[in-house]
């Protein structure tokens, strides 16, 4: 069964693992497809309470699993 990934899941993922602007979320690209669909234009990336979140297109990330990105500033 696939996991469904909507902004509730989103923002509770990011409460419950304490994450900040030093991280990225990836997911699989139907599951950012199913997220931003209600937005109605085209977009690469997302921002929820400070974390961006992308399409993974690479095959890396299974759907319905959300994968932490950690960024390297300097």
């Amino acid at each position: 069964m696939k996991k469904n990934i909507d902004l509730a899941t989103i923002k509770s993922f990011i409460t419950h693992n304490a994450l900040n602007g030093n991280v990225m979320l990836m997911l699989h690209p139907r599951n950012f497809e199913k997220l931003i669909k209600n937005g109605g234009k085209k977009v690469k990336s997302l921002c929820v309470q400070g974390v961006n979140i992308i399409a993974d297109n690479n095959n890396e990330v299974s759907e319905g699993e959300i994968d932490i990105l950690e960024i390297s500033i300097g």
